[in-house]
C-alpha cells in the first residue's frame, strides 16, 4: 500500500528547510540547508531551493514514499496566483511556481507566503486549531504576521496583508527611532542594534546594555500587538518563530507590555506559542496542495 506524502519547502532568509508531510500533517521526513547569501540577497537563482526540492523528491524514493504534491513558503509578497511581487530577501530571477513545476511535471504545485503558511499549519494542526479567528506573528530573522479568519489566512487584495515589521516602533518604547518595528524588534534588528548578527549574539554578550536592547524589542512588539487587537478583535494572538516561540528576555518584554496594555480589556485574547515549532511553516505549505 502507497503512503502518499506532499512535499513541502520553507525557505527563509536563514535556513532552508524541505519535508515530506502526510494529510493528517504528520513530518516524516525533514531535512535543511543554510541558505546562500548574495549581497543583501540571500539565494541567488533559487538554486537552493531547487536543491533542496531535488534532494526531498530522491529522498521520498529512498523512503517508499510517493508524492502527492509540492508546496513551497517564500518569505516574500506574494499574489493570489502563487507569484513573488517583492524581492525583500530573495534573489530570485525566475518564479519559484515555475521553477518547482519544472522538477515536478507529474504532481500539482503552490508557492505561498511563509508566514502565511505558518499560520495555516498552526490553524490545521496547532495552537490556532478550532478557533475562528487569530492572528498569528511569525518572529525570527525577520518579522511578519497573518490575520486567519475561518481557517484560512486572509491575504488581502494584493497578497501583501503580512507587514507587521512595517509598523512605528511606539513612541513610548522608544521616541528617537526612526525605522520600523521589523529593524527594531526581530533577530536581525535586535543584532544590528547592538552591533552583531543576531539574537544570539547579544546574549552571549549579556550586560545592561544587551538586556536593554532585547528588553525594548520585546515591549515594542508587545505595545504594538495590544494595538491590533484593538483592530481586529481576534480570539487569540499565536506567536511563532524561533525567537518568538522561545522563552526569554524578549518573550517576557512582549508579554508584560501587551499584558500592560491590553489591562482595560474584560478579557484581553491569549497570547499563545506555535505548537508546531519549527514545523509550521513545512506544514503549512503542505496543506497549500
Amino acid at each position: 500500500m502507497n503512503t502518499f506524502v506532499t512535499a513541502a519547502l520553507d525557505v527563509g532568509g536563514t535556513k532552508i528547510a524541505a519535508a515530506l508531510v502526510t494529510a493528517d500533517g504528520t513530518v516524516l521526513h525533514r531535512d535543511e540547508r543554510p541558505t546562500v547569501t548574495a549581497g543583501r540577497l540571500r539565494d541567488p537563482g533559487l538554486a537552493g531551493t531547487r536543491a533542496a526540492a531535488v534532494e526531498l523528491f530522491a529522498a521520498a524514493r529512498r523512503l517508499g514514499l510517493t508524492v502527492s504534491g509540492l508546496g513551497a513558503g517564500f518569505p516574500e509578497y506574494v499574489d493570489a496566483a502563487g507569484l513573488l511581487t517583492s524581492r525583500e530577501v530573495l534573489a530570485w530571477d525566475k518564479q519559484p511556481l515555475d521553477v518547482l513545476s519544472a522538477l515536478a511535471l507529474d504532481v500539482p504545485c503552490a508557492v505561498g507566503s511563509d508566514v502565511r503558511c505558518g499560520a495555516l499549519g498552526e490553524a490545521r494542526h496547532g495552537a490556532g486549531r478550532g478557533l475562528e479567528g487569530f492572528f498569528y506573528v511569525s518572529l525570527g530573522t525577520g518579522l511578519s504576521s497573518t490575520f486567519v479568519l475561518d481557517g484560512r489566512p486572509v491575504t488581502g487584495a494584493r497578497g501583501e496583508a503580512i507587514a507587521l515589521g512595517e509598523f512605528e516602533v511606539p513612541a513610548s518604547v522608544d521616541p528617537n527611532w526612526s525605522g520600523n518595528l521589523e529593524s527594531y524588534a526581530s533577530g536581525r534588528g535586535i543584532g544590528e542594534r547592538f552591533g552583531v548578527a543576531g539574537t544570539r549574539e547579544v546574549l552571549a554578550a549579556g550586560g545592561p546594555r544587551a538586556a536593554a536592547v532585547l528588553d525594548s524589542a520585546g515591549r515594542a512588539l508587545g505595545t504594538v500587538l495590544a494595538a491590533v487587537v484593538r483592530l481586529l478583535d481576534p480570539a487569540a494572538i499565536v506567536v511563532g518563530g524561533g525567537l518568538g516561540s522561545a522563552a526569554g528576555p524578549v518573550r517576557a518584554a512582549m508579554e508584560r507590555a501587551y499584558a500592560e496594555h491590553t489591562a482595560a480589556r474584560s478579557a484581553a485574547p491569549p497570547l499563545r506559542t506555535a505548537a508546531l515549532g519549527a514545523d509550521a511553516g513545512l506544514v503549512g505549505a503542505a496543506a497549500l496542495v
